[in-house]
């Protein structure tokens, strides 16, 4: 059985990232270990549960690493990636999926709730739906939401995924940004998936980076994905909040309007600069006012992590597991 340093060079050569492997990467692992063959086994099977791998395969030195997760997604968007990409990222998500899924206690569901229905109940506590918003929302429906930190390929495509393991879900959320608009979008659009019922047929939703809405577009799923998430946020599927602005207004002129118009409209200022961009398809204009909108630009990661560290129950976590979980969500092991 090859030794720790050809099995490292191993999956970096099948095309895993040096972080994924590092995270995977067991803690108890050493010199002295590489020099006993049990110890070399369970160091498959430890980096084989992170990635999603098919442990056999790595026991094989001669063999091709195996996704045991490659078949159960269904990708939207798709712009050239390969099947191997797929099937990394697919099993990546599973594997990691299972994990918070694991710790995060069952609750509610939203399944078949209307958009709607969840806008109004937000709406009792808060003057407009806000990421937090969403992150409660999701949370306390039993969904874990975390924004990886870490991916198993060095290109990095996916704005997020949604994923089904019996009656349980989980979202990943992959788009980074300094302000939380644009990622409460990606989570209302992935919130969408899980309660209209897309993942019943395939377990898993990967959806790809992409700037433009999919209504009107040949995937029904996506379009209605987006129409949910828009009602969610704004009240209406197919919202031209602003969009009679002049393209000619000016990120300040923009972000000062969104700002008056927010507490009437009962729409967070910054999805409205986003309305603006999806209807007038200004969107440096957009993109600009959000820095007047919002006090200061800061990694959003950071708080939907944050979040998740509130909520997740890491004692239910194996040892072995949590320091690369931890990796993931780009913080250290708590215990």
């Amino acid at each position: 059985m090859d030794n720790a340093a050809r099995f490292r060079q191993r999956l970096k050569n099948f095309g895993f990232s040096d972080p994924a492997i590092e995270a995977a990467w067991p803690n108890w692992w050493s010199e002295e270990a590489d020099a006993s063959s049990s110890a070399r086994t369970e160091l498959r099977f430890s980096v084989s549960r992170k990635l999603g791998l098919d442990p056999r395969s790595l026991l094989e030195d001669d063999g091709e690493p195996r996704f045991v997760w490659r078949d159960e997604a269904r990708f939207k968007r798709l712009s050239g990636e390969s099947e191997l990409e797929k099937a990394a990222i697919t099993s990546f998500g599973v594997a990691l999926g299972n994990v918070l899924i694991s710790a995060t206690l069952p609750l509610s569901s939203i399944q078949s709730v209307a958009a709607t229905n969840l806008r109004e109940l937000i709406l009792r506590r808060q003057d407009f739906v806000r990421l937090l918003d969403l992150l409660s929302l999701a949370w306390s429906a039993g969904i874990p939401v975390v924004h990886l930190r870490i991916f198993p390929w060095p290109q990095k495509r996916m704005s997020a995924m949604a994923l089904c393991r019996g009656s349980r879900y989980a979202i990943l959320l992959a788009k980074d940004s300094m302000y939380p608009a644009h990622i409460a979008f990606y989570l209302a659009h992935e919130l969408a998936h899980v309660a209209l019922g897309h993942l019943e047929r395939e377990n898993v939703v990967v959806d790809l980076e992409d700037t433009e809405l999919a209504t009107g577009s040949a995937d029904p799923e996506e379009s209605a994905a987006d129409a949910f998430a828009l009602e969610l946020l704004t009240g209406e599927s197919s919202p031209k909040v602003l969009a009679s602005t002049s393209r000619r207004v000016s990120a300040a002129g923009l972000a000062d309007a969104a700002l008056g118009a927010s507490k009437e409209l009962r729409i967070e200022p910054g999805t409205l600069a986003l309305c603006f961009g999806y209807s007038t398809g200004n969107w440096a204009v957009a993109n600009a006012a959000m820095e007047r909108i919002y006090s200061s630009a800061k990694p959003v990661w950071r708080e939907v992590n944050q979040v998740a560290l509130r909520e997740l129950s890491l004692e239910d976590v194996a040892e072995d597991v949590l320091p690369y979980l931890m990796a993931v969500l780009g913080g250290t092991d708590p215990r």
